[in-house]
């Protein structure tokens, strides 16, 4: 791990909060969210592709997804559209680091639970959205490798930081269309040739549209590695019924 991520977890482990960030609830050290507000901010059981709510499982997809001959799980703890699953997006934006203990225990229980069920395999590796360089120089860290760290440590799944880096600066996503995402990063990844891995889950904090990930996976599939699933902390994919 670089010296920047290592002074990261120093100041992680001295500045976890006491009280829970969104009910003020005293906590153990390291916790920053308590029981009842992660439990609350859970995303339940939902199609593990479009993530449409789910009457009972299994099957782990709606009617719909279950004729795709095509698809990548999608595993998610929280519910973006929640106060708890926004809290996602503080780890970034506010640097509230407290929140990724107990945001990724829980995405580390939803892991386990699926591959308990045999839905999902294991992964050889773990792979974190790359930042462009302008962009972690102004932030001083990347979220998504943060996220990825800590799930390597309590999954025993290397993190493969360095196999994909970003190496065209791109515009925010979040006011694009679908094309015009895609045209934004075609051509942002690049990957490490000869890494020697052959399958990889990639880890952010928060799904959307899929399609920073999906073009990811593409840079990564021209290289032959496969990408069998995504991970991430929340989950803001719009979930309508058919």
């Amino acid at each position: 791990m670089s010296i920047l991520y290592q002074t990261l977890d120093r100041l992680v482990a001295v500045s976890l909060p006491n009280r829970c960030y969104l009910c003020q609830q005293p906590l153990h050290q390291g916790q920053g969210l308590c029981e009842t507000c992660c439990t609350d901010g859970q995303l339940g059981a939902v199609c593990l592709h479009c993530h449409k709510p789910l009457a009972q499982t299994p099957p782990h997809r709606c009617g719909h997804c279950l004729s795709r001959k095509r698809w990548r799980p999608v595993i998610s703890a929280f519910d973006y559209h929640q106060p708890a699953g926004r809290c996602a997006a503080l780890i970034k934006t506010q640097h509230q680091w407290g929140l990724i203990a107990p945001m990724v225990d829980r995405l580390q229980q939803r892991i386990l639970f699926y591959h308990a069920q045999g839905v999902i395999g294991w992964p050889q590796a773990l792979v974190s959205v790359p930042m462009h360089r302008r962009r972690l120089q102004q932030q001083g860290f990347n979220h998504a490798h943060l996220i990825a760290q800590a799930l390597s440590q309590r999954l025993g799944v290397p993190h493969a930081f360095t196999l994909a880096t970003k190496v065209k600066a791109t515009r925010p996503q979040h006011r694009l269309s679908g094309r015009e995402r895609r045209q934004n990063l075609c051509g942002a990844y690049g990957i490490e040739a000869n890494s020697g891995m052959s399958q990889v889950a990639l880890v952010d904090d928060i799904i959307t549209t899929g399609t920073t990930l999906a073009m990811l996976a593409a840079s990564l599939g021209k290289q032959g590695i496969a990408v069998s699933q995504y991970w991430t902390l929340a989950s803001a994919i719009q979930r309508v019924s058919r």
